[in-house]
């Protein structure tokens, strides 16, 4: 990891509201809440692991999704995440390349953060980019016109 990223995650880490998401492996998982310390975290979590972490790990607020994959998560979780603006997002990967995350990068697009990260499986972070509103309102429009024009909608 380069160390403009490193110096920019141990200046945010000092006083952050950190949320994470479980979707790795347990030891990448804990490998993270080691790094990050006793600090404001909220961690979704699925419902078979929450009483397990919660006894590890009784600083942190998990916050149960109420089954076992990120998809359709309940209204009510996800606008307590909505809702909270938080400093720092982590996803977590099991493997060195997280696959298949469309379904948690829609969760993310409706979190308040100010910086997130991947974190797999190494202890690696990967910054995550931020959604370009304006270039994907263009692309619709002009898929949208040449759809129209070309008579593929009807």
């Amino acid at each position: 990891m380069n160390d403009k990223l490193l110096k920019k995650n141990a200046e945010i880490k000092k006083k952050s509201k950190i949320i994470n998401f479980r979707t790795s492996a347990d030891e990448t998982v804990e490998r993270l809440i080691g790094e990050l310390g006793e600090k404001n975290i909220d961690c979704l979590i699925q419902s078979s692991q929450i009483t397990r972490y919660r006894e590890k790990y009784p600083y942190i607020d998990f916050i149960d999704i109420c089954q076992e994959g990120f998809y359709d998560l309940p209204d009510k979780v996800i606008k307590k995440i909505a809702e909270t603006k938080y400093d720092q997002l982590y996803v977590t990967f099991s493997g060195i390349k997280g696959h298949n995350y469309g379904n948690v990068m829609g969760l993310v697009s409706k979190v308040h953060y100010k910086n997130a990260f991947f974190y797999n499986c190494n202890g690696e972070m990967k910054e995550i980019p931020r959604q370009n509103v304006i270039k994907d309102l263009c692309c619709r429009a002009y898929i949208e016109f040449v759809s129209l024009l070309y008579g593929l909608k009807g």
